[in-house]
């Protein structure tokens, strides 16, 4: 069993090791995927297909 050293006493390596176990993982999932569309989001490709429906239409 290994003995107790305080955060402060660990070398910067063995610091980095401790942070990186607490640290948690998406589980394979994109987090960008998961975020909700913006309402006010100006989307370049939406504008294009409505302008080119508008053009055709006529």
């Amino acid at each position: 069993m290994e003995k107790f050293v305080s955060l402060e006493k660990m070398s910067k390596k063995k610091r980095m090791e401790y942070f990186k176990k607490q640290r948690k993982d998406w589980g394979g999932l994109s987090p960008v995927t998961r975020c909700p569309d913006k309402k006010g989001v100006y989307i370049r490709a939406k504008e294009k297909s409505k302008a080119y429906a508008d053009f055709y239409s006529e």
